[in-house]
């Protein structure tokens, strides 16, 4: 969430898609978001989207858009 600076390892794994709207439990639809970023998510005026490339898009009340970008996957050499 823009301003958030907790560590994934200390947040929810949220849907993107919600359930009830047909979203899967999958990891093309997973977020971590902090306990209150998770409730807030789900506040009228507040829209998150996952693109095909794994960016999450959070568009605030005030119509702003932030992007975040997963960082890249490193293997063990």
């Amino acid at each position: 969430m823009p301003g958030c600076h907790r560590p994934v390892q200390a947040c929810d794994l949220d849907r993107v898609e919600p359930w009830a709207g047909g979203g899967g439990t999958d990891s093309t639809n997973l977020c971590g978001l902090c306990r209150r970023d998770h409730r807030l998510k789900d506040e009228p005026g507040w829209h998150h989207r996952m693109t095909d490339s794994g960016v999450l898009e959070i568009t605030t009340p005030a119509g702003r858009t932030y992007r975040s970008e997963p960082e890249p996957l490193t293997t063990a050499a």
